[in-house]
């Protein structure tokens, strides 16, 4: 498989066209997109116009656009495990707040001290130098993280865009749709399991709000069929506490459930209009698409949309941007709060296409 994709990407990058691979959670094969055209939309509605196409979303709409990607070739190539990854457990250097961080975080506290939220996202980035090699970074990442949604994008347009997000924001079609609450983070051993008994309340209350607020947007826009937990959930040495919901949505009505839905609390804070108001006059640099959303629209057939976390952008293949963010409570410890980032960021920064770099 590997040379087969190799041959392929160095094929459509040598023509300078743009391309996104993908890498399904439990997949056994990568989707490789030659992208025809990009079309931007200023607002979710626009998306009841497309019928199939890959879309990237911003956290914020009012800052950047939707780009939406439409395809001119798509390609199935089959994926094995690379057996000799392995995340090094110990790249992991103990490291304090800068003083940016320290500042966002007590004004965070505060605006939820004077009670105009329940919860707000603090979400930072990092710059690194590196002469990371993507693709191989790409396929580090589908075998280090198999339940995770892996991607690659490459254009003129975006830079490189790479991520290895755990979280659903919706996938389904007529049938029967799904998304997910997923929120709270703790390190955790691969071999160990997690029992639900040594969550911190900060974390259970962090999740009980992403999935009330999940339950509201079902209700508004569909017909709610099932709901499976809260359980624990584990991605690489992550864990986090996740629900499963289960809807019936009519085809037309995809579009409206997405202006509903996102951001949600997971990335964004409660109540919704609030905290993203306050994040964007916080956060300087703005998010840009990191904690919008990515992937496979289409209404009539299979949609499959994930939240856009864990991941990176390159303007050039030397200056990578990471983000990390995490959920800030009246009860959140500074200490804490920034080592979750840390932890994070180490879903890409811990794997072998980058140790040999750094």
């Amino acid at each position: 498989m590997d040379d087969a994709l190799r041959e392929k990407v160095r094929e459509w990058r040598d023509k300078r066209y743009d391309f996104v691979l993908l890498k399904y959670p439990q997949s056994e094969t990568i989707t490789a997109v030659l992208i025809s055209s990009v079309e931007m939309a200023k607002t979710v509605n626009e998306l009841k116009g497309v019928n199939a196409a890959f879309v990237f979303a911003p956290f914020s709409i009012d800052h950047h656009p939707i780009k939406i990607f439409h395809s001119k070739v798509i390609q199935s190539f089959e994926f094995r495990k690379h057996e000799k990854n392995r995340i090094n457990d110990d790249v992991l250097h103990p490291s304090t707040p800068d003083k940016d961080y320290r500042l966002l975080f007590r004004n965070y506290v505060s605006e939820l001290n004077k009670g105009e939220a329940e919860k707000l996202v603090l979400a930072r980035k990092k710059e690194i130098c590196s002469d990371v090699d993507f693709l191989d970074l790409f396929l580090d990442a589908c075998s280090e993280y198999p339940d995770s949604m892996v991607y690659l994008l490459q254009s003129a347009d975006t830079g490189i865009r790479l991520g290895a997000s755990p979280e659903l924001l919706v996938e389904g079609n007529t049938t029967q749709m799904h998304t997910v609450a997923l929120a709270g983070t703790m390190r955790c051993d691969n071999d160990r399991p997690v029992a639900f008994s040594e969550w911190s309340e900060k974390n259970k209350q962090e999740q009980a709000l992403v999935a009330d607020y999940i339950r509201n947007c079902i209700r508004n826009v569909a017909m709610p069929k099932d709901e499976w937990g809260p359980y624990i959930c584990k991605t690489g040495n992550l864990a986090h506490i996740k629900t499963d919901f289960y809807f019936i949505l009519s085809t037309d009505k995809l579009a409206e459930f997405l202006v509903e839905l996102p951001p949600t609390p997971a990335v964004c804070g409660v109540p919704k209009e609030k905290a993203i108001k306050f994040i964007n006059t916080q956060e300087a640099d703005g998010r840009g698409y990191y904690s919008g959303f990515f992937g496979w629209y289409e209404p009539r057939k299979t949609t499959r949309l994930y939240v856009n976390l864990r991941c990176l952008h390159a303007e050039s293949p030397s200056r990578v941007q990471l983000f990390a963010g995490g959920g800030i409570l009246q009860s959140s410890d500074l200490e804490s709060e920034w080592m979750e980032t840390e932890l994070k960021m180490q879903t890409l920064l811990s794997l072998p296409s980058f140790q040999k770099q750094i």
